[in-house]
């Protein structure tokens, strides 16, 4: 608990450190919410109006109920994207988007981006993610799922990053999308095409069969990397991206980047806490090397 709690603080910090108002007068979106709790320790620690997303209905309901059991005033909940937070914006202005573990998910980020100016072209936003690609131990253990869920399936019960629900292998839905979509198309075409469109959802691998334009933030299907997403979702798979594609996709939208250190649990009990302790020391010789998650901070440029 003091762990996440400890997390939460040093996002909110973060965001508070990059605004330029008093944080009574902050309007805070917790984007990919899930359980609310990071947005709900917002408003404790007192910022002005606190808004909870997620595009999942479920996390929404629990998180509604949280704050209630909690008596922590929440100013709404929305289920859905950025195009849903738009909506329920109406006059109102959002100063600050935070989320943990939620960036890496993210389909296409240039679009993330594009509704994020349109909400407000000054805004902080501060995001934590585990994919950290400095870390070659974190980047070896990621891309083993990565790779399981494109070439094996997904269960929840074998790994907790598998999603909520079973799923077969990417590279299958990927097929049968094409299968169900070119039935003209010849097996070996099909396997090709399924293949070659990893990294794409639905909508854009039909489009890319046929031959017709898709707009993607990066290259995808790179023989560089093992990145994947969910074909019906577009949710990626713990998507591990460089330091420097963060930095020209924010700035691609006028914004600053900065990159923090995450740090390891050290307030767990006996052994255990002491071995993070002292790797949270080697953390500050050896950098994001052996983080096991970084922040990413953006800001607008002067």
């Amino acid at each position: 608990r003091k762990y996440y709690l400890h997390i939460y603080a040093t996002v909110l910090d973060c965001a508070k450190a990059k605004s330029n108002k008093p944080i009574n007068e902050l309007a805070l979106l917790d984007f990919g919410s899930g359980n609310g709790l990071l947005g709900l320790f917002a408003r404790y620690c007192g910022f002005g109006e606190v808004m909870l997303c997620d595009i999942n209905r479920n996390f929404v309901h629990a998180s509604s109920l949280v704050a209630k059991l909690l008596e922590i005033q929440v100013d709404s909940f929305v289920n859905g994207d950025l195009t849903e937070v738009k909506k329920a914006l109406h006059a109102e202005v959002v100063d600050v988007v935070v989320g943990t573990d939620v960036i890496e998910h993210i389909y296409n980020l240039d679009n993330f981006f594009k509704d994020l100016v349109t909400i407000n072209p000054r805004m902080v936003t501060v995001f934590t993610t585990a994919s950290n690609p400095e870390n070659l131990v974190k980047v070896k253990q990621l891309k083993r799922l990565q790779v399981k869920d494109e070439l094996v399936g997904g269960d929840p019960e074998d790994f907790a990053l598998a999603g909520e629900e079973k799923h077969p292998s990417y590279l299958e839905m990927r097929r049968r999308i094409i299968e169900i979509n070119f039935p003209a198309l010849e097996k070996d075409e099909v396997f090709h095409h399924a293949a070659a469109s990893r990294g794409l959802m639905k909508e854009d691998i039909i489009k890319f069969v046929a031959g017709e334009p898709i707009q993607t933030d990066l290259p995808f299907c790179s023989a560089a990397d093992s990145n994947t997403c969910h074909p019906e979702t577009g949710s990626w798979s713990e998507r591990i991206l460089s330091l420097q594609d963060y930095r020209d996709i924010y700035s691609r939208y006028n914004f600053n980047l900065a990159v923090e250190n995450g740090f390891y649990n050290s307030f767990e009990d006996g052994v255990s806490g002491k071995t993070k302790y002292f790797m949270n020391l080697l953390i500050k010789i050896l950098g994001k090397k052996t983080a096991p998650f970084i922040t990413l901070i953006g800001f607008p440029k002067a």
